[in-house]
């Protein structure tokens, strides 16, 4: 039997809802069952390409074992943390508190209040496995008899979180000067964590971290650092040539599992491919490298090949599975290659892309993930060899077994796509880009704009947009619409930009704090109130907002966009000083103020 999730629009719900768990979504329902019958809820956060919650899933919540424990002694709550973003910054602020640490699929244990007192990530079914951490159903049991025996010791640390959440929605700013020292001090961090061999910043797991590059073109036209344009083209070029990049058919695998980008974990998310390509449009921006052109294109190539829409606007997510197995789709055999290419072409392929018998993805043996092993340049007649061997190469493996793509529609990572292809359009002087971009933008208008004055969150197609929209989707949408208009597109976006921009001042700033809040006024009420002042993944939507008002005070001449802007800069400037790697996008906006 189906249990509550089927009918759910979430790709990521509708996987769970075959399994013998009584999963409910986030809702009334769920809180007031779990208030009615004194049961704590159980939260698994996740989202649908998520490597390590398909693993969880099929280990844990596919058993009846769990099953039972589950429905026994908790309330069972499923949320899709790219739908709701808020619950996740939440809850997982909890596990950091709880155990230093987070990452998904998220598990937190809540009263039916919201308070959080128990929190992980992945769990086993059972401890064991060379892991140094509790089975889950161990931790069902041990989290049932405390729930009854030892309830007020067991909330104890939630209430912690509870405060420190509510103590961060009053912050005081602390006293710092809107400096050039600032940039400085930042741009120094980046250096003392910056991988001299491989590009990129602090060792593995490593992640592609575009608003760090962001900020250091910035810091080098403004200083002349060079240091700081060598670890940009370090990083970019290392990337391009590494397991990260796929070479068959363009665009960026989540993070690298080594320090050398060789071997992924290979989801592909919209914002990564948005964000790395604005990084590699800037760096031509300044070196011109052929690279980063050809870079760029291929990336727009896969999202037009693979995650745009019938109506222009670009899906979510591409897995990192097929077939239940992590990377089948996009590694290759030695034998698989020269089947394809014949054996003279096939060696010559695979000299060039890394490939060797014994292979480098441990998981499935003899496989490896292509990476080109030098950037030297070659004869022209190789380069067309190689390009003629990835096609075919291409065509090959599109008849395996594809990964699920997630076909959501996020209104902030469409935002994200639009600054890029808007942005490309002009540095590549390329009319198809913007074209794109356009149309993304009429896409997000027609099924994401609430009655002209809101946004919703999430559309997918033949279903209603839902979820009321969060500073991020307002924010990286004005940042798109005031790129269109710098690229000389319909003046229309720039009144769609100055709309929303009232519409945010209305609903999400604080007046007090003079910051943005993540959550609208009249939205849900939960246990805090978001701020999301720092960076993550993506850069930090306060910090996008000030950048906004920057430009749109530019742009229109009315000095109440600067101020606003000045009060924000001066909110969070202090912060930026404790820790400038959490501030970057920050300090690019303060770049642009002092500028």
């Amino acid at each position: 039997m189906a249990n509550r999730l089927q009918n759910e629009s979430s790709a990521y719900l509708r996987q769970h809802a075959e399994q013998p768990v009584e999963w409910y979504p986030w809702g009334p329902e769920a809180l007031e069952k779990a208030r009615r019958e004194d049961k704590p809820l159980f939260l698994s956060i996740g989202y649908s390409t998520c490597h390590w919650c398909h693993v969880m899933a099929h280990e844990s919540f596919d058993d009846e074992e769990v099953a039972a424990l589950l429905k026994e002694h908790f309330v069972a709550v499923k949320i899709d943390r790219e739908e709701r973003p808020d619950l996740d910054q939440i809850y997982m602020l909890a596990c950091q508190f709880f155990t230093g640490a987070g990452g998904w699929p998220l598990s937190v244990f809540i009263t039916p209040e919201g308070v959080p007192f128990f929190a992980g990530t992945y769990f086993p079914k059972q401890s064991g496995y060379g892991l140094n951490t509790p089975g889950f159903t161990e931790i069902l049991n041990y989290l049932a008899t405390r729930w009854h025996s030892e309830r007020q010791a067991l909330l104890k640390n939630g209430q912690e979180v509870v405060k420190l959440l509510r103590s961060m929605e009053q912050a005081r700013p602390v006293d710092e000067v809107l400096g050039v020292d600032l940039l400085g001090n930042a741009a120094e961090h980046l250096a003392e964590n910056f991988d001299h061999e491989n590009g990129g910043f602090g060792a593995a797991p490593k992640f592609p971290t575009p608003h760090q590059l962001l900020f250091l073109l910035r810091w080098h036209q403004r200083s002349g650092s060079d240091i700081a344009l060598e670890m940009v083209e370090k990083t970019l070029e290392k990337m391009a040539l590494g397991g990260i990049y796929d070479h068959l058919g363009g665009g960026f695998h989540r993070y690298s599992v080594d320090a050398q980008w060789q071997v992924p974990h290979f989801e592909k998310m919209l914002y990564d491919q948005a964000t790395i390509a604005l990084a590699y449009t800037e760096a031509y921006q300044i070196s011109e490298k052929p690279l980063y052109a050809e870079v760029v294109a291929a990336i727009f190539s896969y999202l037009e090949r693979e995650l745009r829409d019938g109506e222009g606007a670009f899906s979510a997510a591409q897995d990192a599975d097929s077939d239940g197995v992590e990377g089948a789709f996009y590694v290759w055999t030695r034998a698989q290659i020269e089947t394809v290419l014949g054996q003279s072409e096939g060696a010559f392929f695979c000299h060039n892309y890394g490939v060797s018998e014994k292979g480098n993805f441990p998981e499935i043996e003899g496989s490896s993930v292509l990476h080109r092993v030098s950037n030297e340049e070659v004869s022209t007649e190789s380069v067309q060899k190689l390009a003629s061997s990835r096609e075919l190469l291409l065509r090959a493996r599109a008849q395996r077994p594809a990964p699920f793509i997630d076909k959501k529609v996020i209104t902030a990572w469409n935002g994200l796509m639009i600054v890029v292809l808007a942005r490309a359009s002009v540095v590549f002087k390329e009319p198809a880009y913007l074209e794109l971009a356009e149309t993304a933008a009429e896409a997000l208008d027609k099924h994401l704009n609430r009655d002209g004055d809101r946004l919703w969150r999430r559309w997918s197609a033949g279903e209603e947009a839902a979820i009321p929209a969060f500073l991020d989707d307002y924010a990286f949408s004005i940042w798109g619409l005031l790129e269109l208009n710098a690229a000389g597109a319909d003046s229309t976006f720039l009144e769609r930009a100055r709309h929303l921009t009232k519409t945010v001042n209305k609903f999400f700033w604080d007046d007090q704090g003079e910051r943005y809040f993540y959550n609208a006024a009249d939205a849900e009420k939960l246990i805090a109130r978001n701020l999301e002042l720092h960076d993550g993944a993506l850069p930090g939507s306060n910090s996008v907002m000030i950048m906004n008002l920057l430009r749109l005070a530019a742009i229109t001449d009315d000095s109440n966009y600067k101020k606003q802007a000045e009060a924000a800069l001066g909110r969070i400037a202090g912060l930026a000083a404790q820790t400038p790697l959490l501030y970057l996008q920050y300090l690019s906006a303060l770049d642009e103020y002092l500028s």
